[in-house]
């Protein structure tokens, strides 16, 4: 969100190129240093300054001044296969990297370089790649005569010229400086002068220059002839984000509910026993329920107790050594003459039980937190996996109808339909049902949203383009957060709740869309 506003309106005052080159230093930069912080806050912090280093605005500004009206559509919706094949590239690699069970997990973090340090470095690469490419490309010609840079922007259509014709070495390039387009804004920059100008100062220099300039070209967004057109774009854009970022927290979370279900239904039960005098070593307990079992004398040593629960027990000189929990609570129990030795039974672990003499010694050091060893990562990892290549698809056939279709209706018919299928939520009720409900939803949700990204490109003029793609970017973020927090809140609710959120929202959307001027023959 801060990223989107930032590097958005440095590109409309200091070049899609050397915004976007700044913006992915810094993610990646940032994004490297995450995996080498020590502590929870230094982590967090690495991450904010990495997401700021989003420069998705520029992306598509840059890449549409360079491609032809014609193909225009078609161009940027390959784009967006990027997208998509670089979430399938994190979802294999999580797969491939990350251990896929909670207590792997725990027994990886013990290593010095434990193995999500190393599946962020990984999805940094990336990042290192497209500076190293992106700073042998040109400046966007586009921007370049919207500064009164005719000269460079000359230089830069002759290298375009010369790729394009590489096959043809004796082509040369008929158009003059005369003949080429004039800039549209109502103030020519002439700060830049001179391709040289690309020391730290000047850069320092239109940095400041952006920032004082960011309200005026800000409140052009909201001023005739841009306010109609960026109404209904802020709303089909938060439409689409509250109810894609929400659902995209149900589906993962739905199928834990799922599963956590299955294995409560599974638990096995012992009722009213007697365990005496006897010794567990070296073993487990998984998901066991004992109701009203007296322990007298039972000695737990290097013992793991996972989703156990001693309901109103007793245990009488017993001892605890080298045990490790997870979901493990004793409840309404009573407790006499026990020894806990190196654990991390910690007093949460005891709800309203009876304790009288027990001795605790060298308790287990680390994070109390109630880490859970029953998390199966391999279903959240082939969930998003399947979900990010579905993607892939829904972009290529949207590549083929974007520009014969146009975007508005695209993109209405997509979040249309998207708000039809939301009403199959209601009959999911197992973990395939809904991996294949998301497969189908992302597929036709995708051509929508590539739609609204490059409508949103196409609709505003060079000098404010990055600007009014990162507000309206940004602002997505927030409909995002509030539709993680409310789709998060519906995880325990009946079905019909996310059902009837994600369709009523997503027809608002759809219906507002319909609303937009079309934009694939737009001069840019």
């Amino acid at each position: 969100m801060i990223g989107a506003i930032i590097w958005g309106s440095l590109s409309d005052n200091v070049g899609r190129r050397r915004a976007l080159l700044s913006a992915l230093l810094v993610n990646a930069l940032f994004g490297i240093m995450t995996a080498f912080m020590p502590t929870y806050g230094n982590f967090i912090t690495t991450r904010l300054c990495s997401g700021i280093g989003g420069g998705i605005p520029i992306v598509f500004a840059y890449y549409c001044e360079f491609v032809t009206q014609a193909e225009r559509g078609r161009h940027l919706s390959w784009l967006l296969v990027f997208w998509a094949v670089g979430g399938v590239f994190t979802a294999l690699m999580a797969w491939i990297i990350i251990p896929r069970t909670g207590l792997t997990v725990v027994l990886d973090e013990e290593h010095h370089f434990s193995s999500w340090r190393i599946f962020l470095v990984v999805c940094s690469l990336p990042s290192f790649g497209a500076v190293i490419g992106l700073y042998y490309m040109p400046e966007s010609p586009r921007f370049l005569l919207e500064k009164g840079r005719e000269v460079e922007a000359m230089v830069v259509y002759k290298r375009i010229f010369k790729w394009n014709n590489a096959h043809n070495p004796g082509a040369e390039y008929q158009l003059s400086e005369l003949e080429l387009p004039t800039t549209t804004s109502t103030h020519r920059n002439h700060r830049h002068t001179s391709p040289n100008h690309t020391s730290a100062n000047t850069f320092g220099a239109d940095i400041m220059h952006s920032l004082e300039q960011f309200w005026g070209v800000f409140f052009q967004l909201f001023m005739p002839p841009y306010f109609k057109t960026t109404v209904l774009l802020l709303i089909v854009w938060l439409t689409c984000s509250f109810g894609f970022y929400g659902l995209s927290v149900w589906f993962p979370e739905y199928i834990k509910l799922l599963k956590s279900e299955e294995y409560e239904k599974n638990a096995t039960i012992v009722d009213d026993d007697v365990i005496l005098d006897k010794v567990f070593n070296n073993t487990s307990f998984e998901n066991i329920h004992y109701l009203k079992t007296k322990f007298n004398n039972v000695t737990f040593s290097n013992v793991l107790f996972n989703h156990v629960l001693f309901l109103n027990c007793t245990f009488v000189d017993s001892t605890f050594t080298n045990v490790r929990t997870s979901r493990t609570y004793f409840r309404y129990s009573y407790l006499e003459h026990n020894t806990f030795i190196d654990t991390d039974i910690y007093d949460y672990r005891f709800d309203h039980c009876e304790m009288k003499n027990n001795t605790k010694r060298s308790s287990a050091p680390g994070c109390s937190l109630d880490f859970d060893y029953n998390i199966h990562y391999k279903e959240v990892f082939q969930e998003n996996l399947i979900g990010q290549l579905t993607m892939i698809p829904g972009t290529l056939v949207t590549s083929l109808l974007m520009d014969k279709l146009g975007r508005v209706r695209i993109m209405s018919i997509s979040m249309a339909l998207s708000s039809v299928a939301a009403f199959f939520i209601w009959f999911l009720n197992s973990k395939i049902g809904v991996i294949v409900f998301e497969a189908v939803f992302n597929f036709i949700f995708i051509s929508g949203w590539n739609a609204l990204d490059i409508t949103t490109t196409e609709a505003f003029p060079t000098n404010i383009r990055t600007t009014a793609y990162g507000f309206l970017s940004a602002a997505s973020r927030i409909a995002g957060v509030m539709g993680t927090l409310c789709f998060g809140q519906f995880i325990y609710s009946s079905r019909a709740i996310p059902m009837l959120t994600t369709s009523a929202v997503l027809l608002i959307g759809s219906i507002v869309s319909l609303r937009l001027k079309e934009t694939k023959d737009n001069l840019l």
